[in-house]
């Protein structure tokens, strides 16, 4: 079973409460203050709202509070109205099994993500406002999901689905190992340079490697294993020669967008490294576990520099771009899933980011490193 840790929870009823609270439960039914309530003006994340002072309490507009801290309002069964964090799970993972379920992904549906549909030929598709596509890095995930659920729970009903994603991967996969993204891609407007169709992703690349070994494992045809090895192909040629290999101060780095500026999206990497991890376990191949082991002293290097106090960043833009930019910070599921990761390297190396995962994890639930 993954472990899950709640976030922050606040339950508020119509005003949030910004001083002199202590609690996440409800607050108990205070009695009629003989105060009447004044207007406050507070400034709340250096925007001014209009707040509301009642002896020593003070209160401001519980939509104001969700905006600024990217929280989803609702009201429940029991007529609380809940204000949370829109991802409001952590998977945090204990133990690696490469023939196990990935990570959390026995418990994602793809098919309920934003864009996505499953075709007729049961590959899922993306739709964008340029057009419908086969984008390699979602149809790796879903067959990692189908995969994932058949060896968690033994339905054989996931088996079809895993089995037309590892067919589809066979028969695109390029004479490069590759599986070329088929339409081009500007990252943040172009801030990066542009990407032109036919990309590789060393996200798909890493997660399908996997996808692939653990098929092979599972069914034991050796075309699936050969063809995960020559998925590391591109994550071994360099993003000058058309693969996703970007050094980062002499360390490599697998990207997720190869960009003409460098762009180091940490998910995409974190992605890359764990698949790379499962083939050379399952395929007990030397190089990819040199890989691996090089993969891990990169992160010892790059992990402080995503680091923003109190969330992570979502790429290093502003440390690889010139003019600088600001930085990116990860939407809180994406920081969600860089805990997740994290964990699941954890339980690979015996804690070796233990430190970072339990910061990054406080961050989770409102506890941001303090000033100086």
């Amino acid at each position: 079973m993954v472990p899950v840790v709640r976030k922050l929870i606040v339950a508020v009823i119509g005003l949030g409460c910004l001083s002199g609270c202590t609690t996440s439960e409800p607050p108990a039914a205070r009695k009629p203050s003989s105060v009447a309530a004044t207007q406050a003006p507070v400034s709340l994340l250096r925007e001014t709202v209009s707040g509301l002072r009642v002896d020593d309490q003070l209160y401001v507009p519980l939509d104001a509070l969700a905006k600024r801290l990217e929280l989803a309002v609702s009201t429940g069964a029991d007529g609380v109205v809940r204000a949370e964090y829109v991802e409001d799970e952590t998977s945090l993972i204990t133990k690696h099994d490469p023939r196990g379920p990935w990570l959390h992904f026995a418990d994602v549906d793809v098919t309920t993500w934003r864009r996505i549909s499953v075709g007729p030929d049961g590959i899922p598709v993306s739709t964008y406002d340029f057009g419908t596509f086969q984008y390699p890095v979602e149809v790796v995930q879903y067959g990692m999901e189908n995969y994932s659920k058949w060896v968690a729970t033994g339905d054989e009903k996931y088996r079809p689905k895993a089995e037309t994603v590892a067919r589809w991967l066979l028969e695109h996969q390029d004479d490069k190992g590759g599986w070329p993204v088929p339409f081009a891609y500007s990252y943040r407007d172009g801030m990066a340079g542009e990407l032109r169709a036919g990309w590789y992703s060393g996200m798909a690349q890493g997660i399908g490697a996997a996808f692939l070994a653990k098929m092979y494992g599972k069914t034991d045809e050796s075309r699936y294993g050969d063809a995960a090895l020559r998925a590391l192909g591109p994550l071994t040629t360099t993003v000058e020669k058309g693969g996703v290999l970007r050094s980062f101060e002499g360390h490599d780095w697998y990207e997720e967008y190869p960009t003409p500026t460098p762009t180091h999206v940490l998910n995409g990497y974190l992605f890359a490294l764990l698949g790379v991890y499962d083939v050379g376990e399952l395929m007990d191949d030397a190089a990819a576990r040199e890989m691996f082991k090089e993969g891990l002293e990169t992160l010892d290097r790059v992990l402080p520099l995503y680091d923003l106090s109190s969330r992570t960043s979502y790429d290093l833009l502003h440390y690889t771009r010139t003019p600088a930019t600001a930085p990116n910070p990860a939407r809180w599921s994406y920081h969600a899933l860089h805990v997740t990761q994290l964990s699941a390297l954890d339980a690979i190396t015996g804690g070796r980011y233990h430190t970072i995962e339990e910061r990054w994890l406080g961050y989770l639930h409102g506890k941001a490193l303090p000033g100086n």
